[in-house]
């Protein structure tokens, strides 16, 4: 399988992932019930987390017709998606500490989070040329390990909403 086609696929996955986000937000809104913040934070973090993966998948496409770089088509969305990756990951770590967040699924989500930071930081690297330069099969396991993260959250969010 190509990047490019592996790219599409994972925008698709994202695309049912902020929809699904937004059937959880919508149907389980009952009478006289709120959304706790951990609720509200999930969902923010997979909606931005979705949407920046299909800005991110299908700007390859979009670079394209400017340069034939390597540097230009991969490097900077490699560099915009890990950057976006790595700093929402390190809010929601700080937000979950701050507000004591139960850690749902804990022997997925430790080595799920741990993979996503080391996997977007070498991303971030590989599109700024430093290591495996610019290298589109590192874009979509980066992309991957968050779909992973994204998914995981997901399942979180619907344990704590049916839980309640």
């Amino acid at each position: 399988m190509a990047p490019e086609d592996a790219l599409q696929s994972i925008a698709e996955i994202a695309i049912g992932l902020a929809g699904f986000s937004g059937l959880v937000a919508a149907f389980a809104q009952r009478p006289g019930h709120y959304w706790k913040g951990e609720q509200k934070a999930r969902i923010v973090m997979l909606v931005i987390l979705s949407f920046g993966m299909i800005i991110t998948t299908l700007l390859p496409f979009a670079l394209s017709g400017f340069s034939n770089s390597p540097a230009l088509i991969w490097g900077v969305p490699m560099v915009a998606f890990s950057g976006l990756a790595l700093i929402l990951l390190c809010y929601w770590i700080t937000k979950a500490r701050k507000y004591k967040y139960t850690l749902q699924f804990p022997y997925f989500a430790i080595p799920i989070i741990s993979a996503v930071l080391v996997l977007q930081v070498m991303v971030g690297l590989s599109g700024l040329g430093l290591i495996f330069p610019h290298s589109p099969a590192l874009f979509v396991f980066g992309l991957i390990s968050v779909l992973l993260f994204t998914a995981n959250m997901f399942l979180a969010l619907l344990h704590i909403t049916w839980k309640d």
